[in-house]
């Protein structure tokens, strides 16, 4: 699928998350975009799978999505514990490309992956020089 490499950040995109080994979702499924367009424009995006399989969080990491959300049309859950960097040509055509748009979502995905790649930590906790930012000067 042709998908243009901006704009897809807060995405949700139809996946092909096959082969996929031990608990991994796998399968033709959506999943979020949550990285930024320098990763997209190296064909390129971290994506956390949604199910609609259940609505009901059972792990940290997991954040409902209702249903009318990004096209969503049943209620669900994102893995943001199963987060993935895949190829922009494991996309599938779908219809029109549609983003999360809740504010209260975006903020709970944040929170759950921040959690999950440990970045709730404090930096000194875990021997990085300082906790002051996690952009390109934080190697200074």
């Amino acid at each position: 699928m042709a998908v243009p490499p901006r704009s897809l950040r807060w995405a949700v995109l139809h996946l092909g998350f096959d082969p996929v080994q031990g608990h991994e979702q796998g399968g033709d499924r959506r999943g979020l975009v949550v990285s930024y367009e320098p990763l997209h424009a190296a064909g390129m995006v971290a994506v956390c799978p949604v199910t609609a399989a259940r609505t009901d969080p059972l792990r940290p990491g997991e954040v409902r999505i209702p249903a009318g959300e990004a096209g969503q049309t049943k209620d669900g859950i994102i893995l943001c514990h199963q987060v993935r960097t895949v190829s922009i040509l494991r996309a599938r055509p779908s219809g029109p490309i549609r983003h999360v748009t809740s504010p209260d979502v975006r903020a709970q995905v944040r929170a759950a992956l921040a959690v999950h790649l440990g970045l709730d930590v404090p930096g000194h906790g875990d021997g990085a020089a300082s906790d002051d930012c996690f952009g390109p000067d934080a190697s200074r």
